[in-house]
């Protein structure tokens, strides 16, 4: 196995099983992921995604499944919310559940992820100062838990002002990770959905394209979500169309770092299919003649991209298999 891939794959698979297409229930998807933990390939996987309204279901598994080998680690999801006053509840909400759950679960179990959606309302008013606000404040509730998240992930909106409205959140999120005056070091960092189970769900080449150039632009962390079973870009039959493969999102994001790319040079990267452009050694990642070195994938990996969800954790594997890099 070579160096780049294993710094390349390294903890980048949160495990959604709850989620569609897989759909799973919780007892099966935790099973699952607890069997994962125990897998010879474990050390691709990261956190178990749930959402912040079940996690009192956990309680009967205090004793079982979380009393087993490390703590359980997870990653917390907010719902969508319309409107900013909705999204203030919400997070009460999430507050009380997460201070339950530790008192429940105790150093049995982590959370240091966090990932919400933007209430319509905030991302569709374009104004940044009111982004700021609720960053401020969404951290200053999580600060409030004994196990606070170290990052929260906010989710934007791709509409039909798509590039507009994500650059001011982009933007507003490196304005409060520079000057915030929270105490608690709460850092802002974006997830992008790459996809979904119906065509008009898979966000445009074009749109990934930006947004991982805004994101290394604006110096913020990121975390995707959704569409990245496989490492390359491939047309499935059960949604009808084109999905993006992690090797040419996170790949990209990667060369963009290493060569300041332009959006149209991530674009190409983001529309490759042949497998034989994408290879990996000992000193680094390589798409055609550009390459990111092993030493930096490590540092991206750990500082600027994340990870990414996927209610599979057998489908990336077995395509990895099947090319030979596991």
């Amino acid at each position: 196995m070579k160096v780049s891939f294993k710094a390349f794959m390294r903890e980048i698979i949160d495990y959604a099983g709850l989620f569609p297409p897989a759909d799973l229930s919780l007892d099966t998807s935790l099973q699952k992921f607890s069997n994962y933990r125990k897998n010879e390939d474990s050390w691709m996987l990261s956190r178990y995604i749930i959402p912040a309204g079940r996690l009192a279901e956990l309680k009967p598994y205090g004793e079982t499944l979380f009393a087993e080998g490390e703590p359980f680690a997870f990653s917390i999801l907010g719902k969508r919310t319309e409107t900013i006053s909705d999204y203030k509840e919400h997070l009460q909400n999430i507050v009380s559940s997460l201070e339950q759950f530790h008192a429940n679960h105790g150093d049995r179990v982590t959370t240091d992820v966090m990932e919400i959606k933007l209430p319509r309302e905030a991302v569709f008013a374009n104004d940044a100062d009111l982004l700021v606000d609720l960053y401020e404040e969404t951290a200053r509730r999580f600060g409030d838990v004994a196990e606070f998240p170290d990052d929260i992930f906010f989710e934007g909106i791709f509409d039909k002002n798509w590039e507009k409205e994500i650059g001011v959140v982009l933007e507003s999120m490196n304005h409060y990770n520079n000057n915030t005056s929270s105490d608690n070091g709460i850092k802002a960092g974006f997830k992008l959905r790459c996809g979904g189970v119906e065509a008009s769900m898979v966000p445009s080449i074009e749109q990934v394209a930006f947004t991982l150039n805004k994101v290394r632009e604006q110096n913020l962390a990121l975390k995707c979500t959704a569409g990245l079973h496989h490492p390359i870009r491939h047309y499935d039959h059960s949604v009808k169309t084109k999905m993006h493969g992690f090797f040419n999102v996170f790949g990209g994001a990667m060369l963009g770092y290493a060569h300041d790319f332009s959006t149209e040079q991530m674009i190409e990267v983001l529309k490759e299919e042949d497998t034989e452009h994408f290879s990996f050694t000992d000193s680094g990642f390589r798409w055609k003649e550009y390459e990111v070195s092993t030493e930096d994938i490590e540092e991206l990996r750990e500082v600027a991209l994340i990870s990414f969800g996927s209610c599979s954790f057998d489908e990336p594997r077995e395509d990895l298999q099947k090319l030979g890099l596991l």
